[in-house]
């Protein structure tokens, strides 16, 4: 299983400047076979930058980080896909390598944990974490649940039907707890994102919020019938 080859996918929208060095990333990493991004109606070049450094081009005109992740992984050659940021300008050199070499049987997911210096994930503590524990206590442990950093093994879960927009992430993990699959977690190092603004936030809360009250709806459902 740690030799199985992997695609990565880059959701990108207006990426132009951080694409290529994130390509040409994956591309040398031993692990990766195959590079995808994305374009999820980018008004820059994007798609020609990525072209250019050696990625596959998808184009998903729905807009939603999770409709473009759909979207590479359902292009993807191989079944471990790897979901990757396109805006990362400061990682490790080990951010392939340690998902890939922390699956294992029994694995379907492996998520990235990593350190930011300026940013305590004020929504991950407030808003995810106690929301994952009351709905799924086996991945209580987790440190970063809301990662968008990730590898998984798309055969194991219905992935065509995962949420269009922020809640991906969440909607892949749960999913592949909840079929009976193992949800590991792993250092990748420290990464430096650059600051949201305030509004960029609150979008992606009411959305990871909108998708945890479906999901307790949908569990109350289930349990009185």
């Amino acid at each position: 299983m740690a030799h199985d080859p992997i695609t990565a996918v880059v959701p990108a929208f207006n990426e132009s400047e951080t694409i290529a060095s994130v390509v040409a990333y994956l591309i040398r990493a031993p692990e990766v076979n195959e590079v995808i991004v994305v374009d999820n109606n980018s008004v820059d070049n994007t798609a020609s930058v990525a072209s250019t450094a050696g990625a596959r081009v998808v184009t998903e005109t729905r807009q939603g980080m999770g409709h473009a992740f759909k979207a590479g992984v359902a292009a993807a050659q191989n079944d471990w896909v790897m979901k990757v940021d396109a805006d990362l300008e400061r990682f490790g050199p080990r951010l392939v390598s340690c998902l890939a070499n922390a699956r294992a049987p029994g694995i379907g997911l492996v998520k990235g944990a990593w350190q930011d210096p300026g940013d305590d994930m004020p929504m991950t503590r407030l808003l995810v974490q106690p929301a994952v524990a009351a709905l799924c206590p086996a991945l209580a442990e987790l440190t970063a649940p809301n990662s968008g950093i990730y590898l998984m093994d798309r055969s194991r879960i219905a992935h065509t039907e995962l949420r269009g927009n922020y809640a991906v992430d969440l909607d892949a993990m749960l999913r592949m707890a909840w079929a009976g699959h193992g949800v590991a977690e792993v250092d990748i190092g420290q990464i430096e994102n650059d600051r949201r603004s305030p509004a960029h936030y609150s979008a992606m809360a009411h959305e990871i919020m909108g998708f945890f009250l479906d999901c307790a709806r949908a569990s109350s459902k289930a349990s009185s019938t």
